[in-house]
């Protein structure tokens, strides 16, 4: 048993109810608390009717519904526009509002199934790609981020600045040592600036994207959980990442969720899978 399984092997069990405690307690502190600096946030001028007619939500959910209806409360406090969530969950959530539309698949998919299933949903020209253990606020200006590409053809996709609760730190976006040797190299280097942004190898799984120009990089489905680099390893060369600091989203993780850790960790497969498709 390698460290990391020690660790985890301990909290997950009664000595590691403790902490288990102490950290759910702490990230409800950290959500209620964005929620409230949210709230007294100045409202900036925007067009709500416009984004919506541009932009739509697509995201992935398992066996974690009230995570996934947490995610569209707090996108609604920016977003009326339609949400696409594909689940692979035994029972698939119901939609939390009237423009959510939820994706049956089949249990268990995968991450990558999901991706595509709800990205083939969507009608609008942009799309906000994310997870749903991710938070939104005011602070989350996705209307800047579309109208960045209705500016900047030369780039397809606009990362999040992601800060990771409860430990509240941010996520800086990865460069090319980040992707799978072999990758192509990428359009536009680098830590190229563009209008503010910076342009990124590697970003969080939160961006806005041109609709069409994601769907030609489609998730691998041969990969049912470690997705990730693979994604953005596969899109080097063919889609131009630019990281924003205006656009900044909160990430509360689930990590003592047994029956959701049990799928989501079972990766080996896919580790081997990626060793052979990358060499």
């Amino acid at each position: 048993m390698s460290s990391v399984e020690l660790v985890r092997a301990v909290l997950g069990s009664p000595l590691g109810a403790p902490v288990r405690v102490l950290y759910s307690g702490v990230l409800r502190l950290q959500v209620v608390a964005v929620g409230m600096l949210d709230a007294a946030r100045s409202r900036g001028r925007s067009d709500r009717g416009w984004l919506a007619e541009q932009l739509s939500v697509s995201a992935k959910t398992f066996l974690r519904p009230a995570t996934a209806r947490r995610m569209v409360r707090t996108v609604r406090r920016v977003f009326d526009g339609d949400v696409v969530i594909a689940d692979d969950s035994p029972t698939p959530m119901a939609p939390p509002d009237a423009r959510c539309r939820i994706v049956e698949l089949p249990f268990n998919s995968g991450v990558t199934v999901g991706r595509n299933a709800a990205l083939a949903q969507v009608r609008t020209p942009f799309v906000l790609v994310t997870d749903d253990d991710v938070l939104f606020t005011r602070a989350s200006d996705l209307e800047r981020a579309v109208r960045f590409l209705v500016d900047h053809p030369e780039v397809d996709a606009v990362c999040a600045f992601q800060v990771e609760l409860p430990r509240w730190y941010a996520v800086e976006a990865g460069d090319e040592s980040e992707l799978f040797p072999g990758h192509r190299p990428l359009r536009i280097p680098h830590g190229t600036e563009i209008d503010g942004t910076r342009v990124v190898a590697k970003g969080p799984t939160a961006y806005v994207g041109r609709t069409e120009a994601l769907r030609q990089v489609p998730y691998d489905e041969k990969i049912r959980m470690v997705d990730h680099r693979d994604f953005f390893s596969s899109a080097a060369g063919r889609l131009v990442f630019v990281q924003a600091r205006w656009f900044v989203v909160y990430h509360a993780r689930t990590p003592f969720n047994r029956s959701y850790n049990q799928h989501r960790d079972d990766v080996h497969p896919d580790l081997f899978y990626l060793g052979g498709k990358w060499g």
